[in-house]
């Protein structure tokens, strides 16, 4: 090395040491550390790596500034218009935003009450779910069209807004409420199996354990479903007749029983209508969109214009017509209707995620044949593997453990059990899957 090299090593020592005085004690030592792995570096390449540095120094401290204005926001009343950031968003739009009154949100989702208090979501289109003292809810998803609540043990009240194509959901315990838009309570006891469900206005679908598929409830009435003793019972809000029933815990058999809704007109003979009435009923239900008429609980009509014309209907309808066809189809227990909307869902706009929810709902009609739980499986599967995030993956994981275990027993269930558990801890399944891992030990 020359004379003259060594001086402008000394001189760039002596510029180094300047410009790193000016990065701080940690940013110079990180800068040393660079020059002693790398070797020698241009002093066009040091003026980069500085700038780079003192960038990403520069985007921490505001990180920092951003998150601690946060928390002083926290304590205010608009603090929980942030969501969550382990908070699952489904991907369709903007997400809703909210606030908790009366807690706050955990990391997971779980809805944590101030002491004495009953916590409240709110959310941005009006809609409100508040929970009664002690109940157990996490918020597990949200996006732009609703949410999903799920209630481990205790008493939600839901007021949602209606509106076209929203989509909200409560689980409670192992049953799911979807909601079209609805003014209800949902009540499940985790300690004697028990749900009790009541309806003020509009409609609502309920599925689970002992419900045979989908329940549809109409304003005014009540379903309460003893699960230990396979009874499901739905009447009028202020019929207390099956009150005394619903508390003898010594049934022998399962029994069903199903009363009217309060404002049903006494069955009368149907008698064909003129053509032209019959144009003009088709011309008002023809006005109101098929997620409109579901909304309202009018899952009839849905059926029926669609029937009309069956083929074109599965052929020229919107993804969100079919989506509405399928749903009203599952809750007049019209699973041939529901499967063929749900595969033309698929064949037609496949990559969507309706598409995606519609193999999930095809797994259900499947496992609701008693004896297809095999394709049930493929489709909860393919559900998972398209949406591994979706709405109903807690659900398909689920089900598909349960199905795994009745087909091949504990040991071959076991490892979708581990895996319920490690992503969905708090889950409807969560406590069948650790159960099921004691079992396979």
């Amino acid at each position: 090395m020359t004379g003259d090299d060594r001086k402008n090593d000394r001189k760039n020592d002596r510029d180094d040491d300047r410009d790193d005085s000016q990065l701080g004690p940690r940013a110079a030592a990180l800068a040393a550390l660079a020059r002693k792995s790398l070797g020698q570096v241009s002093p066009v390449e040091q003026v980069r790596g500085r700038e780079i540095l003192r960038a990403r120094l520069a985007w921490r401290r505001r990180r920092i500034v951003w998150s601690l204005a946060l928390a002083a926001t926290g304590a205010g009343a608009f603090a929980a218009l942030v969501i969550a950031p382990r908070l699952i968003h489904r991907g369709e739009g903007a997400p809703l935003t909210y606030q908790v009154e009366g807690g706050a949100l955990g990391p997971d989702g779980r809805i944590e009450a101030r002491a004495g208090v009953e916590p409240a979501l709110r959310f941005a289109d009006g809609t409100v779910i508040a929970l009664a003292r002690g109940t157990q809810g996490r918020l597990t998803a949200v996006d732009g069209r609703g949410a999903h609540l799920a209630i481990s043990d205790g008493t939600a009240s839901v007021n949602v807004v209606p509106k076209p194509h929203a989509r909200w959901r409560v689980d409670a315990g192992p049953f799911v409420i979807n909601v079209h838009g609805t003014v209800f309570t949902a009540a499940w006891n985790e300690a004697s199996g028990r749900l009790d469900v009541r309806l003020v206005r509009g409609s609502i679908s309920v599925e689970g354990p002992v419900t045979g598929g989908p329940i549809a409830m109409r304003a005014g009435q009540r379903l309460t479903v003893a699960m230990r003793q396979s009874r499901v019972l739905l009447r009028a809000i202020d019929d207390h007749e099956g009150d005394a029933a619903e508390s003898d815990t010594t049934v022998a058999a399962p029994i069903a029983e199903v009363a009217p809704p309060p404002t049903l007109a006494p069955p009368v003979a149907v008698v064909p209508a003129p053509l032209a009435l019959r144009a003009a009923a088709h011309q008002s239900h023809a006005a109101r969109s098929w997620p409109s008429a579901l909304a309202s609980g009018d899952f009839a009509s849905i059926v029926a214009e669609a029937e009309h014309d069956l083929s074109r209907a599965l052929r020229a309808s919107s993804s969100d017509d079919l989506a509405a066809l399928a749903d009203a189809a599952r809750y007049q227990r019209r699973d041939d209707l529901a499967r063929r909307a749900l595969e033309a869902q698929r064949r037609r706009f496949h990559g969507s995620p309706r598409a995606a929810d519609a193999a999930f709902f095809l797994g259900r009609l499947d496992e609701n044949d008693g004896e297809g739980l095999i394709r049930a499986l493929r489709w909860y599967d393919r559900y998972l593997g398209e949406a591994p995030g979706g709405s109903y993956a807690a659900e398909a994981l689920g089900r598909k453990m349960v199905a795994m275990r009745d087909l091949y027993g504990v040991a071959e269930a076991r490892g979708v059990a581990d895996e319920y558990v490690r992503r969905f801890p708090h889950g409807s399944y969560a406590g069948a899957a650790r159960a099921l891992r004691d079992q396979a030990r």
